[in-house]
This record gives C-alpha cells, sequence and structure tokens, in this order.
C-alpha cells in the first residue's frame, strides 16, 4: 500500500518537473502565444462575419439610373440617365487617364531633373535642387488646391487668349487642336493601346529567341510590321474616319460664348496633373541622382576617353547601366502616383473616388462602394507592379 502511494507521489513529481521544462521552453511558449492568438483572431474573425450577414453588402444598386452627370468622359458616351455602374466605369476611366499620362510626364521630368543635378553648370544644378526642396516638403493637397486657383485665374470666356485660331484658353479650360474620328475612335484607340503592349511583349520574347537563333530576323523590325498590321486592320474593320478638330469660340443669338471642337483640358485635370507631376517628379529626380551616384566613376572617365559626347555617355553609358537600380524604386513612385490621384476629390475632378462618393450620397451603401474602390485600386497597383516587374527582369537579365 505504501509502495503504491510513493511511486503515486513520485509519477506526479515527475509530471510537475516535465511540465516545468515544458514551461520554460522558449519554442513551447511561442506555440501557446501563436495559439491564443490564432484562437481571438478566429472569434473576431467570426464576429465581422455575423455582422456582415445582418448588412446588405449586394452590388444591385449600381444597376439602377445613375441621376447624376460627370463634367469628364473621356473615351465613353456617359449621361445621367445611364446605369450606376457606367458612372463608376468614366471614374475608373478618369483615373487611369490621369495616372497614365501622370506617370510619362513625371518619369519625363524625373530624368531629366535628375541629370541637371549633376550638371557642372551651377545655375542648372541650383535650380534643380530648389525644385526637389521646394516641391517635395509641401503637402500633395495643397499643391493640387494651388494649381486649379492658378487656371481659374485664367481670362474669362468673353475675353478668352486664341493663339492662331487653333487654341482657345480661359478659365473654363484650355482647347488644343486634336485627331478625331467621326465613330469608333474610342475603340480604335483602345486597340491601338493593347496593341502596343503586346507589342512589347512580343519584342521581348523576339530578343530572348534571338539569343539562340543567331540568324532570325530582327526583333524591332517584326515588332513593329506586328503593330502596324493590327492598327491598319482594325482602321479598315472599323471604319475610322480621322479629321483635324481644330477648337472654335462663337457666340449665339443670346449672346452666350460657346466653346466647342479641340482636345479640352479642363482646370480640374490640369491642376491634378501638374501636381501629381510635380510632386512625384521630385522623388524620381533624387531616385535617378542617386543611382547614377552609385555607379563607379571609371564609367564616365572611360566614356570620355573614348571620345563620347554627353549625350552618348548618358545615353549609352549612364543610364542602362543605372536602370537595375532605378527600376525597384521607381515602382513605388508609380504606385504612389496611381494611388495619389484619389486626392482630386478635393477638387471636383470625377475619378473613382469622386464618383464612388456621389452614389454613396445619393443611394448609401458605403462599405460595399469602399470595397469596390479598394479592389480597383488594388487592380490597378497590380498591374503596374506586374509591368514593372517584367521590365526589371528584362533590364537585369541584360549583360549577365
Amino acid at each position: 500500500m505504501f509502495s503504491y502511494l510513493f511511486q503515486q507521489l513520485k509519477s506526479e513529481e515527475s509530471n510537475n518537473k516535465k511540465l516545468e521544462i515544458l514551461f520554460y521552453d522558449k519554442t513551447f511558449r511561442k506555440f501557446i502565444v501563436q495559439l491564443i492568438f490564432s484562437f481571438v483572431m478566429v472569434i473576431f474573425l467570426l464576429y465581422l462575419i455575423a455582422r456582415a450577414f445582418s448588412l446588405d453588402l449586394g452590388f444591385g444598386h449600381l444597376g439602377s439610373r445613375a441621376g447624376f452627370g460627370l463634367s469628364h468622359t473621356f473615351l465613353t458616351d456617359y449621361s445621367s440617365n445611364d446605369s450606376r455602374w457606367q458612372a463608376y466605369f468614366v471614374g475608373i476611366i478618369n483615373t487611369i487617364r490621369v495616372s497614365f499620362i501622370g506617370i510619362l510626364l513625371a518619369t519625363t521630368l524625373g530624368v531629366f531633373m535628375g541629370l541637371a543635378r549633376l550638371s557642372n553648370n551651377f545655375l542648372i544644378s541650383k535650380i534643380s535642387a530648389g525644385y526637389v526642396e521646394f516641391i517635395r516638403n509641401t503637402p500633395l493637397l495643397i499643391q493640387i488646391i494651388f494649381w486649379q486657383l492658378v487656371l481659374l485665374q485664367l481670362p474669362q470666356i468673353s475675353e478668352a487668349l486664341t493663339f492662331g485660331g487653333f487654341s482657345v484658353w480661359s478659365n473654363r479650360g484650355i482647347l488644343l487642336p486634336f485627331i478625331n474620328s467621326i465613330e469608333n475612335g474610342s475603340i480604335w484607340f483602345l486597340i491601338l493601346l493593347v496593341s502596343l503592349i503586346l507589342t512589347l511583349f512580343l519584342r521581348s520574347y523576339l530578343n530572348k529567341y534571338r539569343e539562340e537563333n543567331v540568324n532570325f530576323f530582327s526583333p524591332n523590325i517584326i515588332s513593329l510590321l506586328f503593330f502596324i498590321t493590327i492598327a491598319l486592320i482594325s482602321y479598315f474593320l472599323l471604319g475610322i474616319s480621322l479629321y483635324t478638330d481644330i477648337p472654335t469660340l462663337e457666340v449665339n443669338e443670346y449672346g452666350t460664348y460657346i466653346q466647342s471642337g479641340g482636345f479640352l483640358l479642363s482646370p480640374e485635370f490640369s491642376a491634378i496633373l501638374f501636381a501629381l507631376v510635380l510632386y512625384t517628379g521630385t522623388f524620381i529626380t533624387e531616385i535617378v541622382r542617386g543611382s547614377i551616384q552609385s555607379l563607379p566613376k571609371g564609367q564616365t572617365e572611360a566614356a570620355q576617353a573614348l571620345g563620347f559626347s554627353s549625350y552618348q555617355r548618358i545615353t549609352l553609358i549612364i543610364l542602362p547601366q543605372a536602370l537595375r537600380s532605378i527600376i525597384p524604386p521607381l515602382t513605388n513612385q508609380y504606385l504612389n502616383l496611381t494611388k495619389n490621384s484619389s486626392l482630386s476629390v478635393a477638387i471636383a475632378y470625377p475619378d473613382v473616388f469622386m464618383v464612388s462618393r456621389t452614389i454613396m450620397n445619393n443611394a448609401g451603401h458605403a462599405l460595399p462602394m469602399l470595397s469596390l474602390i479598394l479592389v480597383t485600386f488594388l487592380g490597378l497597383s497590380l498591374f503596374i507592379s506586374i509591368f514593372m516587374n517584367f521590365l526589371n527582369r528584362r533590364v537585369t537579365r541584360i549583360g549577365t
């Protein structure tokens, strides 16, 4: 009897020692903490799901009539009688438009000012440095509102500036000459844009194939022929008829000034575009400057010894090598520009966020609309990331 009790006490003591050893075991403690955290997160997730089922999270209200107009309908024929889905699609087009043009202009400005910062000319270098320090350290939202106020200071429509009858400048916007089409012009433009992207991918594939087959035809010529073929076939199939659209300013019988024709740069679009380009251009400037300065000085000295001009040194020696360190941070700036375009709601430019806010004010359903905005910007960001990662792999593969 006593021996049995002694064995039980001994086994309990050994179990306590095992538990004590487990308690002081670092891996075991981490496992317990993770288990508790996972349990709490599951409970919180179940709570959110239960709350979500009590809300109306559908998108059926987007099929109803919009009931509001939009000041910018690029590539689309939208009216207030169209559905809210169509209004949201117009917002997506406007966001892509300002982001795409902004990326192109900001890249051009950033490369130019980055090279200017490294110039031996004192005035050019200091102007570039002043641009970076002033624009980068002021809020983007303030810059957007500033540019809108500046553009609204243009003359009234009755005193509009006309330059040789080819352009009209007023506080309603800037009208510029434009190549337009009687019908299907928007569809043809989209086809050209898609074919251009396919041409770039085709050129990359052909360059890779040519490395294995030396006698292969020039990838540049084949890619160019591919693009021209698609452009011509779509041109004749869609029955495109191009004409020169010249801006006009007329006065009707009631004394009202009416401007028509041409390509309109409204104060809202111009303000958000100028602000995004100037602001993002400062960061691209520093990226270009730092990437060039990271290169060994022997590269520049070797190019000078070979008699290369400044333009040849930059385009053939410096920038191709600097691209390896430029593209990764440049991708972040492209993503920032796209997401910062949502600040255009402050000046009533009808982008995705502005259109969604109008829909929420008219029909409610804030949570589904905000979720739709998140998905839209996520899709745009992922597309930019995929393209830039493809470009980065292409650049880093050369010369390896």
